[in-house]
């Protein structure tokens, strides 16, 4: 293994020179300062491209580049603590492979999706913050058993977190004033876990696919409702706090669901809404919600 070392240049390429030359075990270990070069495309499996102090190694794309890195390789591709903005297109894409890491960077003012996991499997996306993108989401996650973990997305044009593979786990991530919804699943076997969703421009979140689970979210001051089923039966709801919401908090209008232990509170269209059919319902808490607390619309629902 060998570490190769980069420095700024204002003509050449000198990040995509090293990732050229890099073999698996390589580090390329980028330098702080400015680096406006085109896209560099990891195509070499095992290559860990990481700046050398988090945020001080900057990917200017000048409103000229489509993107910061491509990641093409099989596996085991790290791109780590850069400072990413300006680009045209998408700041960091994944477009094959298995396992690969997208870690502590911040990403600002992008055209396109800060992250895109395009394709493959096992990927993780920790501490990374999206800001200001203008595609389809902060985060896009068409991959299959990736982890999202920590990040933070925060005013993005779209979507925080589009989960639109199956399979994938959103842990812990703050998502706020995102132009449409905070984190939507649109695949199955999803499971989102203790992430922070507040004022989101149309709903906190949106589930459109079945056997998602979701446990112990933060969901408040979103536009819309709070949290919805859509589509997809057998969804799992577990100690959401749900509060504060223009619209429901908590929506179900799928079957075969399970709402337990979930708070819901001061929302202004109810705070639970069950227009599906064969849910069950137990252990949830309500204050505030306006007309009433609770509304059911479905058949053969079981609430206790």
């Amino acid at each position: 293994m060998a570490i190769i070392s980069v420095f700024p240049s204002p003509t050449g390429t000198p990040i995509a020179t090293a990732v050229a030359s890099a073999v698996a075990g390589d580090v390329v270990l980028v330098n702080d300062g400015t680096y406006p070069e085109p896209a560099v495309t990891v195509a070499t499996s095992n290559v860990k491209v990481i700046a050398k102090n988090e945020g001080a190694a900057i990917r200017q794309g000048l409103n000229a580049a489509a993107s910061a890195f491509i990641v093409t390789a099989a596996t085991g591709v790290e791109i780590n603590g850069f400072s990413i903005q300006n680009y045209t297109a998408d700041a960091i894409d994944v477009t094959a492979g298995t396992n690969h890491r997208i870690i502590g960077n911040t990403i600002n003012n992008t055209l396109g999706i800060g992250i895109d996991l395009a394709a493959g499997t096992g990927h993780v996306a920790w501490r990374n913050s999206v800001q200001d993108a203008g595609g389809a989401a902060g985060i896009n996650v068409a991959s299959t058993d990736s982890w999202i973990v920590q990040n933070v997305f925060f005013s993005n044009t779209s979507v925080g977190i589009l989960l639109a593979g199956a399979n994938n786990a959103a842990i812990g991530n703050t998502v706020s004033q995102n132009g449409t919804i905070g984190i939507s699943s649109t695949a199955a076997n999803n499971l989102l876990f203790g992430n922070t969703v507040t004022q989101n421009g149309t709903s906190g979140i949106t589930v459109a696919a079945a056997n998602n689970v979701l446990i112990r979210n933060n969901v408040e001051n979103n536009t819309g409702i709070g949290v919805s089923i859509t589509t997809g039966d057998n969804g799992y709801l577990g100690a959401n706090d749900s509060d504060g919401n223009t619209q429901t908090g908590i929506a179900i209008a799928t079957d075969f669901n399970s709402v337990e232990f979930n708070e819901m509170e001061l929302n202004q269209n109810f705070g639970l809404l069950i227009s599906g059919d064969e849910n069950t319902a137990f252990g949830n808490r309500f204050t505030g919600n306006t007309p009433t607390q609770i509304s059911v619309t479905g058949t053969d629902n079981n609430l206790f």
